[in-house]
């Protein structure tokens, strides 16, 4: 198997344990702005120290398309932020797959990306897995599905923007340090016009956003990798959609563990999620079969 999609795949774990530690921040606060600056801060503060090691002239050379990856990460975050507020854990991880669509149709366009058609029967078996993932029947929450959407197609947009810097010579360990320190750099003009007073980090609300930075940003890196290896971003993205399954096994060892704030599923829940799992993990293995 590639090395590509080990990567990937690792970087699907970690996220789905990131994006779920990411439904606790609201345990902390009720401001979205809040919790978007402090999680994008909190993984800018990671990122800085290889500020001081990587070329600069690169960055300015792609500065146009760098600035939109920056912007369109900043609104997907507050998109993000509200799916997670309006819908469970488990159901947003999962229903992000549908990032896939809109990565295939861009990636076709603008990337000139063609596979094998085992490859499209394997995403769109991914694409169904997100039904049973949502207990086979429609989502409780519209509001959810909608910032769902937008989420999904400002990441497809900026994965495709990710793949052709890296087409056009950028590092990852530059790109790395754009994704993570630029946003921030966006968020400053609106957190001096923003910040309250009644903005604070306690101790618990810092622990849970190191956990949050943390995981991340370690999944970031091993995505980037991916990407870089590939030079595909399509592929890339059918094997991510393997952490809707990852995310199952992650909400119920948090909860085990007594970490409030997930959501609790039954155990029918468990059994349609389950099976969901199963047929993702028949669609990757023929996009993995398929040698892409």
């Amino acid at each position: 198997m590639e090395i590509y999609i080990w990567l990937t795949l690792g970087a699907a774990i970690l996220h789905a344990l990131s994006f779920t530690l990411a439904k606790r921040l609201w345990l902390h606060t009720g401001d979205p702005v809040e919790i978007v600056a402090f999680s994008q801060i909190a993984c800018a503060v990671l990122a800085l120290p290889v500020l001081f090691w990587i070329r600069l002239e690169p960055l300015w050379q792609q500065a146009p398309t760098i600035s939109a990856v920056c912007a369109g990460i900043v609104i997907a975050q507050f998109a993000f932020t509200q799916a997670m507020r309006t819908g469970d854990a488990s159901f947003v991880v999962a229903a992000m797959g549908l990032k896939l669509l809109v990565v295939a149709v861009l990636s076709a366009w603008w990337l000139d990306e063609i596979y094998h058609p085992l490859v499209y029967f394997g995403g769109l078996g991914a694409l169904a897995s997100l039904f049973l993932l949502s207990d086979g029947r429609p989502p409780k929450s519209m509001r959810a599905v909608f910032w769902v959407l937008v989420t999904c197609t400002l990441f497809a947009g900026i994965d495709v923007m990710i793949v052709h810097l890296l087409r056009h010579g950028l590092s990852v360990s530059a790109l790395v340090v754009s994704v993570l320190v630029g946003p921030s750099a966006i968020l400053l003009p609106l957190l001096l016009l923003r910040v309250s007073r009644h903005w604070s980090v306690d101790l618990p609300f810092g622990r849970d956003l190191s956990l949050y930075a943390l995981t991340q940003v370690a999944g970031l890196v091993l995505l980037m990798l991916a990407f870089a290896l590939s030079g595909k971003a399509t592929i890339v993205n059918i094997v991510q959609t393997s952490r809707a399954l990852w995310v199952l096994p992650v909400v119920y060892v948090l909860s085990a563990w007594g970490l409030t704030g997930l959501e609790k599923l039954t155990s029918q829940q468990y059994r349609w999620r389950l099976a969901g799992g199963a047929l993702m993990v028949l669609s990757l293995s023929a996009v993995i079969i398929a040698k892409p």
